[in-house]
């Protein structure tokens, strides 16, 4: 028997009570994880433990842990077991535009930037589209892998007006927030972002920068960033783990009435 069941017995589950016997397991099961006595990775007791332990049915356990894995707290890999989730990293979107060095790293996270390319281009005609730039315009197309507490979290490729940034590529992004960059030695101040998110499937390159398995569930966010004026500066588009990844929407009443919405 698992350790941690150990000290339970069929009396933790009141059959008495009028709270369903599957909510009451997940609340144990929660607590257990909430005190690290599961933790992250840790392989959860069987079906059959969870069973003798509580004399509760099989679908009573089921459905206890289908709802942890709804919340995202538990996995289950089939014909393997049930295993608590991996920590995931959550990036905060307010009504004012942040970048994701400084979102994560208000939050107390330690990021990390390895360069895989900075490099002045040709646009495409989707970028140049949305940059608004001539067909003979050249853009600053910097390349990043984001890590996280030394794990590889995102891969973004940012494209620049090169117009607007000259010289930019004698920044070192290695360790400096493009952002940063953006307002420090440009002055261009992002005012307003434009974001889309859909899920992809990871490319063999993808699945190696990111150490999980090719055709892994990855988030794409596909962004524009505006200076106050409307101009536009910048068009990005990243890979984000979706195994690592939480976002976290703040919006204010504001942007409630721009929709011509309530708040109720």
């Amino acid at each position: 028997m698992t350790s941690a069941l150990g000290k339970f017995s069929p009396a933790d589950i009141d059959k008495n009570s009028p709270i369903p016997y599957h909510y009451q397991l997940t609340e144990i099961i929660r607590r257990l994880i909430s005190q690290e006595q599961w933790r992250q990775g840790d392989k959860l007791p069987s079906e059959r433990e969870f069973c003798e332990t509580f004399a509760i049915s099989r679908i009573t356990v089921r459905k206890a842990l289908d709802s942890l894995a709804a919340e995202g707290l538990v996995r289950t890999n089939k014909g393997i077991g049930t295993f608590v989730s991996e920590k995931k990293y959550p990036e905060r979107w307010t009504s004012f535009p942040i970048g994701f060095t400084d979102s994560l790293a208000s939050q107390g996270y330690r990021i990390e930037t390895q360069v895989l390319t900075l490099e002045m281009i040709s646009p495409t005609e989707k970028i140049s589209k949305e940059l608004e730039l001539s067909p003979a315009s050249l853009v600053v197309h910097l390349h990043r892998l984001r890590f996280i507490s030394q794990e590889p979290i995102l891969i973004v490729s940012s494209f620049l007006p090169q117009h607007l940034v000259p010289g930019i590529e004698q920044n070192d992004f290695t360790h400096q927030s493009l952002y940063q960059v953006l307002r420090s030695n440009y002055g261009l101040q992002i005012d307003r972002v434009k974001r889309g998110i859909e899920a992809v499937a990871a490319t063999e390159r993808e699945a190696m920068l990111l150490h999980v398995g090719n055709g892994a569930p990855l988030l794409q966010i596909e962004s524009i960033s505006f200076t106050p004026d409307g101009k536009p500066v910048e068009y990005f588009l990243a890979k984000r783990r979706g195994d690592r990844t939480r976002f976290e929407l703040e919006l204010s009443s504001n942007a409630f009435a721009n929709y011509g919405l309530g708040t109720d």
